[in-house]
C-alpha cells in the first residue's frame, strides 16, 4: 500500500501545501500539522508505504504476498529533515482498527533522521488481527514521542491499509511494547530488482518499476501506468536528485542547474484510458498522459512537449499536439491525449524546458534547467481488429490470383489511410521535426535569480 504523492508537503507551508491535509484519520481526534517553514527547507512527511515482508540485516525484503494477519510487514517513510536532521525524529504507530484509531495506537519505534534533506526510514512489525489497519507517522522537531505532537514544524500522516484475513489465526498477537526502545537509524532501502526479460510483475494499480535494460520506469499490463516517485526531481539538483536518472530510453541528459521545487522538474507521469474501465491498456484505446511538473517563477518561461513511440525498444518519437506553456508557477498538471497505435511495448515522453528549445532528432532538450523523462507501458493487441483483418485476408474467390491482388491493394491503401489518420489525430497536425527552425534565430537567455 503506497501513498504516492498524496501526503507530499505539510500543512499550508510555502510551495508545499499538503493535499487533503492533515491526512489523519477523521474517526480519531483532530491532529493538525504545523504551518511554519518552507517546503523542502523544513520538515515534512512526503510518502508512506506498507509492504508485506521483513527487514533482514537492515535491508527490506518484500515477500511478494498479501499483507496478512499474523504475518510480517514493514513501513517505509520518505521524509524531509531540516539541516543535519539531528533535531528531527519520526514516531511510528500502528492500530488494528482504523475505524477507532485513538483507542488502539501501538508504539512501534522512534527513529531519528539519519541526515539532512530527503531521507528514508523503515520499520518492521507484526501484523495485528483486523482487516482494516492504519499506520501513523508523527514527525517532530525536538519534543518527545507522541501520536500527535503540536510543534509548529511537526507533521502527522496516516496510511490505512487492508489486511487479508488469516482463518488459522486464533488469539491476537501480543501487542508491541508501549515504551519506546532505543532508536536506531535505519539505512535507505535497496530498490527492488527488476527482471530484465519480463519486467515488473503485474500490479492492480499499474505502478511502474525501474527497468535496467530500457533505462526507464516500466509498467506491466494494467488499466493505467503510473511512474509513482521514480521520476521525482531532476538530475543531481540540490535536494531533488532524480532516481535512476535520466530515465530516458535513448539516454537524454537532464540539465543540472537549480534547486528542487524552485526550478523546473518533471515529478510524475501517469497514462490512463480516457474512457476508464478495468481492462488492460489495448491498441486503439484513447489514452491521456498526465504530467505533474514544477514550473519556475510564474511559469510563463517554461514549456512542455509530449511524445509517444510505438516501440520502446527502438523508439521513433511522434509529437502529440503543439508545445504547451505552464499555466502558472510551482506544482502544475499538464495533459495530452493520443490513440495507442499497434505495438506491445510502447512509451511516452515529456520534455520540460526553460525557454523554447529545439528537441532535435532524439527529441531531447539540452538546456541547463530542462528535464526529459520517459514511461514505458505494456499494451495488449486489439484482437477484434486482428480477427477482422485475418478474415478478409483468407476470403475465398473463384479468381484467387486477380481478386487476391485487388483485395491486397485495397487493404494496403486502406491501411495507409488509417495510419495517416492516426498520425494526424495524435499529433494534432504537427509535422515531423526536420531539425530546422524556419530560419528564425534562437538566442539563449540566462536565468536571473
Amino acid at each position: 500500500c503506497d501513498s504516492l504523492a498524496l501526503l507530499n508537503g505539510r500543512g499550508t507551508i510555502s510551495n508545499g501545501n499538503e493535499p487533503n491535509r492533515s491526512n489523519t484519520n477523521n474517526n480519531g481526534n483532530t491532529c493538525n500539522d504545523g504551518n511554519s517553514g518552507n517546503y523542502h527547507g523544513d520538515e515534512s512527511i512526503d510518502q508512506i508505504t506498507v509492504t508485506a515482508g521483513d527487514i533482514e540485516s537492515g535491508t527490506p525484503v518484500p515477500s511478494g504476498d498479501f499483507i496478512i494477519e499474523g504475518g510480517r510487514a514493514y513501513v517505509t517513510v520518505k521524509l524531509y529533515c531540516w539541516s543535519t536532521g539531528a533535531s528531527d525524529t519520526a514516531d511510528i504507530y500502528l492500530t488494528q482498527d482504523a475505524s477507532s484509531p485513538d483507542s488502539g495506537w501501538q508504539f512501534l519505534a522512534s527513529i531519528p533522521c539519519p541526515g539532512g534533506g530527503v531521507q528514508t526510514i523503515t520499520q518492521a512489525f507484526d501484523v495485528l488481527r483486523g482487516t482494516n489497519q492504519s499506520i501513523r507517522v508523527n514527525f517532530r522537531y525536538n519534543g518527545s514521542p507522541s501520536t500527535c505532537s503540536s510543534g509548529s514544524y511537526d507533521d502527522h500522516d496516516d496510511l490505512i491499509f487492508t489486511v487479508k484475513e488469516n482463518p488459522n489465526l486464533t488469539p491476537p498477537p501480543t501487542p508491541a511494547p508501549t515504551q519506546p526502545p532505543t532508536p536506531v537509524p535505519t539505512p535507505v532501502p535497496t530498490p527492488m530488482p527488476t527482471d530484465a526479460n519480463d519486467g515488473p510483475p503485474p500490479s492492480p494499480g499499474g505502478v511502474a518499476s525501474y527497468d535496467e535494460v530500457l533505462g526507464a520506469p516500466k509498467c506491466s499490463f494494467a488499466p493505467s501506468c503510473d511512474s509513482g516517485i521514480l521520476l521525482n526531481g531532476r538530475a543531481n539538483i540540490n535536494n531533488g536528485v532524480e532516481p535512476n536518472q535520466p530515465n530516458t530510453l535513448n539516454t537524454c541528459t537532464d540539465g543540472p542547474a537549480g534547486s528542487y521545487h524552485s526550478d523546473e522538474s518533471i515529478d510524475r507521469i501517469v497514462v490512463t484510458r480516457a474512457s476508464g474501465g478495468d481492462g488492460d491498456l489495448t491498441e486503439g484505446d484513447e489514452v491521456t498522459i498526465t504530467a505533474t511538473i514544477w514550473c519556475w517563477g510564474t511559469g510563463s518561461n517554461d514549456r512542455i512537449d509530449f511524445y509517444y513511440a510505438s516501440d520502446a525498444s527502438n523508439p521513433v518519437w511522434t509529437q502529440i499536439g503543439p508545445r504547451k506553456t505552464c499555466p502558472g508557477g510551482g506544482a502544475q498538471t499538464m495533459t495530452a491525449s493520443f490513440t495507442l497505435p499497434p505495438g506491445s511495448l510502447q512509451a511516452v515522453r515529456a520534455n520540460l524546458m526553460y525557454g523554447s528549445s529545439d528537441a532535435g532528432v532524439n527529441k531531447c532538450v539540452t538546456g541547463s534547467y530542462d528535464d526529459t523523462d520517459d514511461l514505458v507501458i505494456s499494451v495488449k493487441p486489439n484482437t477484434a481488429s486482428i480477427a477482422s483483418i485475418s478474415e478478409a485476408a483468407v476470403r475465398p474467390s473463384k479468381h484467387d490470383d486477380v481478386q487476391g491482388a485487388i483485395e491486397f491493394s485495397a487493404k494496403d491503401a486502406e491501411a495507409d489511410f488509417l495510419m495517416k489518420e492516426l498520425h494526424e489525430l495524435n499529433t494534432g497536425g504537427v509535422k515531423p521535426d526536420d531539425g530546422s527552425d524556419g530560419g528564425k534565430g534562437k538566442g539563449k537567455k540566462g536565468k536571473g535569480k
